[in-house]
């Protein structure tokens, strides 16, 4: 945003909110959100919503492999542990080496998974 912002901040930055003509929504930046509304049906297992630091090595598609692995291990194990599935995530996804990485892995990463009971 005008050559200062590398990604938008809801909550601060208020020099890009103080256009008086325009509501909260419809400023540079806003803290409303983006959301979706769908129905859900059998055919959903899981939902896993992250920040964009948890998207930056797998595609949606390589994430809903990845986490279907790990759950069918764990029902293999006869155990359910959705916290070590998003703290293997958090770990997999974090750069060792942030100047080897290209700055990918050294985002903020916030995770959080659901399952469905069927």
């Amino acid at each position: 945003m005008d050559g200062n912002l590398n990604l938008t901040r809801s909550l601060g930055d208020l020099k890009y909110k103080h256009r008086e003509h325009l509501k909260p929504e419809e400023q540079a930046i806003t803290a409303n959100p983006d959301t979706y509304s769908f129905p859900l049906d059998d055919d959903i297992d899981f939902i896993i919503m992250g920040c964009d630091g948890i998207w930056e090595s797998k595609s949606n598609e390589e994430m809903v492999k990845w986490v279907y692995e790990r759950l069918e291990q764990q029902k293999k194990d006869g155990k359910e542990d959705l916290r070590a599935i998003v703290k293997e995530l958090l770990h997999e996804t974090c750069a060792t080496d942030v100047t080897s990485s290209n700055g990918v892995g050294c985002d903020n990463m916030t995770c959080i998974l659901i399952k469905f009971k069927k």
